[in-house]
């Protein structure tokens, strides 16, 4: 028996077709956060999909998804950018990671589910501030806050923290003072690690809001009496990836 041809396997083609979709979404996503495509920088439709080996019109539904993420935006004439966070926008973000992280915290201490990944990321977390480079300390920190939504096991919150993530790191590439990252942050951890650990809810919900307080203040600035100590970004601490510095050096 041959096989049937394409035109009777319109679910086959639409599984293929969203795979590439989600693949150039992971993409741009990762192009983001790394820094690779900064805050304010324009998308050129042609380049991009030639970059990324894609049609465009797979491109234009990839930069579709990501415009409702929030991580891209859209305006009439002047075509699609990666989003400039804002103040106002500080609070809203953390508001969301600490909804998604508190349910990830009931999920793994409800379920008594594993939690060696937390512990795993709060070593690595630990490696970062000793290394003292504000891009490594904030990577480390994020796959920290990752690890408790990855243990609870739900693929939604799951999806819903890698956006978050994006909307986290762009806070920080957004700040008019720079890129800067907490480094007296272990402490905190440490015992929202073993609060989840001995499966003492209260307590971890009481410090996943803690921290999410704790960085809105840092973000809203030193006018909000919020002291902290800080290791800012320094230039050339992270390389830009090759294949994205083409964006960047061509005119739009």
């Amino acid at each position: 028996m041959t096989n049937p041809p394409t035109s009777e396997l319109p679910v086959l083609r639409k599984v293929v077709r969203s795979s590439t979709i989600d693949l150039i979404v992971d993409q741009l996503r990762n192009a983001i956060y790394s820094g690779s495509l900064e805050p304010g920088q324009s998308i050129n439709e042609v380049r991009t999909a030639e970059l990324l080996a894609v049609s465009r019109p797979s491109l234009r539904e990839a930069l579709q998804r990501l415009i409702s993420e929030g991580v891209m935006t859209h305006a009439p004439g002047r075509g699609v950018h990666v989003r400039r966070m804002r103040t106002a926008d500080i609070d809203d973000v953390y508001a969301v990671r600490e909804a998604i992280e508190s349910q990830a915290v009931k999920l793994v201490i409800r379920h008594g589910l594993a939690t060696s990944r937390i512990d795993l990321a709060l070593q690595a977390l630990e490696r970062a501030i000793e290394e003292n480079a504000a891009r490594t300390i904030g990577d480390a920190d994020l796959n920290f806050h990752h690890s408790i939504v990855a243990c609870s096991g739900s693929m939604r919150l799951t999806d819903l923290m890698k956006v978050s993530m994006v909307h986290t790191r762009l806070l920080s590439l957004s700040d008019r003072r720079g890129y800067e990252v907490r480094c007296d942050l272990i402490g905190s951890h440490r015992e929202l690690a073993e609060a989840v650990t001995a499966g003492d809810e209260s307590r971890s919900l009481a410090i996943v809001a803690g921290i999410m307080a704790e960085a809105t203040d840092r973000l809203h600035g030193p006018d909000d009496g919020f002291d902290a100590q800080v290791v800012r970004g320094r230039e050339g601490e992270t390389t830009v990836d090759d294949q994205w510095l083409q964006l960047r050096e061509q005119p739009s």
